[in-house]
């Protein structure tokens, strides 16, 4: 079909291919989907050929198919960076937490195993401390005065430190905090 002016689809591709190409170009601001984005645009003028009057119909349809198809493909992929975003920071706080919860556990772990080593009094006044009893609670609960209490604890604290290396320290600094 030819539009006014005598000219067919084939002249008009050829005289619009690349000032097409350059538009989608500056506005897609990368040369990644220059080409695909111009095939789907030439494929809309093309199937609405027979519709156009003018070549200037034709023009106008194939700049504001061009804007459109562009906007699009920006939308989605902004959606799909988004998304991905998302994704990566939803796999990064389950990977921290997943972590981060391994390590308590082991730190608990290693921390109830090196109490377990105690004298039964010692292991009990620690645990009962762990729990957040007072020494004054702690007394009353085994039936001790709040001066064996302390010595136990005392002694409790620098056996665990004997057992437990340097590293393990840190960790059940950390740890005796959240207690």
């Amino acid at each position: 079909m030819e539009v006014g002016g005598g000219h067919d689809f084939d002249s008009f591709f050829k005289s619009f291919l690349n000032p097409i190409c350059l538009f989608i170009e500056r506005v897609m601001k990368d040369r990644e989907d220059v080409t695909d984005l111009a095939q789907d645009v030439f494929l809309k003028v093309f199937e609405r050929w027979k519709e156009f009057e003018t070549e200037e119909n034709a023009k106008a349809f194939l700049y504001i198919s061009a804007r459109n198809l562009c906007f699009d493909r920006l939308r989605r992929k902004q959606a799909e960076d988004n998304y991905q975003s998302q994704c990566s920071q939803e796999e990064e706080s389950i990977s921290s937490t997943f972590l981060q919860e391994v390590m308590r556990q082991e730190t608990s772990r290693i921390l109830y195993s090196a109490i377990d080593r105690l004298p039964e009094q010692t292991r009990q006044v620690i645990l009962l401390g762990m729990e957040g009893n007072s020494n004054v609670e702690v007394g009353e609960l085994l039936g001790v005065s709040i001066n064996t209490v302390k010595t136990l604890k005392k002694n409790g604290y620098s056996a665990l430190r004997e057992m437990l290396s340097k590293e393990y320290l840190i960790l059940l600094l950390i740890l005796l905090e959240e207690f």
